[in-house]
């Protein structure tokens, strides 16, 4: 079992985490896709000869969401995103998106509703998702119930909280969010952004909470 950073191509691509199991494999978030061949060619070298059965999307925004179809043209994942920012990705909205702020264009995707407590499991890996709403209203983490690990996307980073001043973000919405996320398990930290830490990960849950205003 392992979990696997690929390096970003560009400098404001999202982390792109493999996480690997005996029953599949997982990849949750693409970045923009713009360096497609780096992309890709870091993909494969991470899987090592493993098929790709899955990508997870934390969020619709485009730095998050942009490489899906390079990865699709080469693997045929099924994609998974929560219901409230599925939507906009299946019909290829390039606004709410963000898309045309970093001057790319979504194509409508495939997406499968990954919704409150739907699970996928890998074998050594079981992925649960919570709904967090704030940075988008269809934002979710990701708990890996067998290792402890929170893949956090853009709720909060190591020493940061999401932008909550897009389209459908929401700054009470993202408090509540951070909140809920007191009450889960975890350990390792593994956001959209920055560093990622393989333990305490909740120290920075509560600078966010306080970041936010919550003492």
């Amino acid at each position: 079992m392992t979990i696997q950073q690929i390096e970003p191509a560009l400098l404001y691509d999202s982390n792109i985490y493999l996480i690997t199991g005996s029953k599949g494999v997982a990849l949750i978030d693409t970045g923009t896709g713009f360096q497609s061949d780096i992309l890709m060619s870091r993909i494969s070298d991470a899987l090592n000869g493993r098929n790709l059965d899955y990508i997870i999307l934390t969020h619709r925004h485009y730095d998050h969401v942009g490489g899906v179809s390079a990865v699709t043209s080469m693997y045929d994942p099924k994609i998974y995103a929560s219901r409230s920012d599925a939507s906009p990705l299946r019909a290829g909205d390039s606004e709410s998106t963000l898309g045309t702020v970093f001057g790319g264009h979504i194509e409508p995707m495939d997406i499968i509703d990954f919704n409150e407590g739907d699970q996928i499991d890998l074998g050594e890996h079981k992925l649960v998702c919570i709904e967090t709403p704030g940075h988008t209203i269809g934002s979710i983490c990701i708990l890996d119930e067998t290792t402890g690990s929170l893949f956090s996307g853009d709720t909060f980073m190591v020493g940061s909280v999401g932008n909550y001043s897009h389209p459908t973000g929401s700054a009470e919405m993202l408090i509540n969010s951070l909140r809920k996320l007191m009450d889960v398990d975890f350990d390792g930290l593994y956001p959209g952004h920055g560093p990622f830490v393989k333990s305490n990960g909740k120290q920075f849950l509560l600078g966010a909470l306080h970041i936010m205003g919550e003492e």
